[in-house]
């Protein structure tokens, strides 16, 4: 009768453990510096907005509202970003990595020139990171527009992670970030 008590403390852990698979989108339209960015966890809609880049302010638009912010690079909350990304990116376990565009130039020599060195870059990059995560998918889609000015970039990844290192990542980042700025003043 005792033992299953420990059922509850089991499942727990399980769930700490258990992957969760995380997928990420990004677009960029490079003429009027656009774009939207999207998270979904197991195929499920997370976060999804607009976002607009003028200057120093980046306008973000979801369905609800639109808010404009001012991003100072150089603030606490940042800092603390940057070093969780660096936990978290240790962590990750890197599924699929697809690089999407599409570019014209109105030149058809002048597009397809710029989509070849696209395809060499975003190859050497992907060839790079294969070689530490051997597991992970690679893909560039390319469409030229030969006789029109387009230039849209788009980003896809999937990543699996455990609840147990996001949570460890988090308090390990906010741990460091302290000691940063500390050291900073």
């Amino acid at each position: 009768m005792s033992g299953y008590y420990l059922i509850i403390p089991a499942v727990i852990i399980l769930i700490f453990m258990c992957p969760i698979l995380l997928q990420a989108k990004a677009t960029l339209n490079v003429e009027d510096m656009s774009g939207v960015v999207s998270v979904f966890i197991f195929r499920k809609k997370i976060i999804y907005f607009f976002y607009k880049i003028e200057g120093k302010k980046i306008i973000l638009t979801n369905e609800d509202d639109a808010k404009e912010e001012e991003f100072d690079f150089s603030s606490e909350e940042v800092v603390l970003y940057q070093e969780m990304i660096k936990q978290i990116k240790d962590k990750a376990r890197l599924k699929e990595m697809y690089l999407f565009y599409n570019i014209g130039l109105q030149d058809a020599f002048a597009s397809a020139m710029l989509c070849g060195l696209i395809n060499t870059v975003a190859t050497i990059f992907f060839t790079k990171i294969k070689n530490e995560k051997p597991t992970a998918s690679f893909g560039v889609y390319d469409t030229v527009s030969y006789n029109k000015r387009v230039l849209e970039l788009s980003f896809m990844t999937k990543v699996s992670i455990s609840l147990f290192d996001i949570v460890y990542s988090l308090a390990s980042s906010v741990i460091l970030s302290r000691k940063k700025s500390k050291n900073n003043i």
